[in-house]
């Protein structure tokens, strides 16, 4: 009997030892099943971490505050980008520019007809001449050294009296970033400021002879 119960404890131990051994087999896959799926989604845990940013910009736009740098980006692309969207006047006729110094905007008419309106700075003090004028020659940069700045995309309505960008240092596409935020309010020496791009459809688009009115 004591040889039985000596055997049956052997079994049972070599069972148990069985036992422990599949449990950890199993456990193993396991984790390997779960590092492949990891690895398959490399992306998962860095996506996870990059949410938070996100969720406090979130919360800012929430509260109202809107981060520093989306505030100059806005900023700088206000006076660098067109107004709207810019037509082709070659496909219109009976051009004429109206300058509306009181709303500090250009307007291009066909036919009498608004086509296009860009956001404006005038000249300060009322320096910008009013009365009835015609576009005539143009260049693509100038600087006053005795002002300290210059300007891109120039078209002349009235001796020196220009269209043209947001002021420039010496250099062309030196843009002065103060002066740019002027935009939309008199600022200028009694030239007619406009967008950077704004500047260049007008250069490259509107014909001399085209009648100006200022008022």
């Amino acid at each position: 009997m004591k040889r039985v119960y000596t055997r049956r404890r052997a079994v049972v131990a070599v069972c148990a030892v069985l036992v422990l051994v599949l449990a950890g087999f199993s456990t193993h896959a396991a984790m390997g099943g779960w590092r492949r799926e990891v690895a398959a989604q490399p992306g998962a845990m860095a996506q996870t971490a990059s949410q938070q940013p996100v969720a406090i910009a979130d919360a800012d736009m929430k509260r109202g505050r809107v981060p520093q740098v989306n505030q100059e980006e806005a900023a700088r692309a206000r006076w660098t980008n067109p107004t709207g969207s810019q037509p082709d006047l070659s496909q219109y006729s009976n051009l004429s520019v109206d300058v509306n110094l009181a709303e500090q905007k250009v307007y291009v008419k066909s036919n009498g007809k608004t086509i296009y309106t860009m956001i404006a700075s005038s000249g300060m003090n009322d320096a910008t001449p009013r009365g009835n004028y015609v576009i005539q020659q143009r260049g693509t940069h100038f600087y006053n050294a005795s002002e300290g700045m210059g300007a891109d995309y120039w078209v002349r309505f009235r001796g020196s009296y220009l269209f043209h960008s947001v002021p420039t240092g010496p250099e062309a596409g030196d843009y002065i970033a103060s002066e740019g935020e002027k935009l939309g309010q008199p600022a200028s020496h009694g030239c007619v400021r406009l967008t950077v791009a704004d500047a260049q459809w007008f250069y490259n688009q509107i014909p001399e002879g085209t009648p100006v009115t200022i008022a």
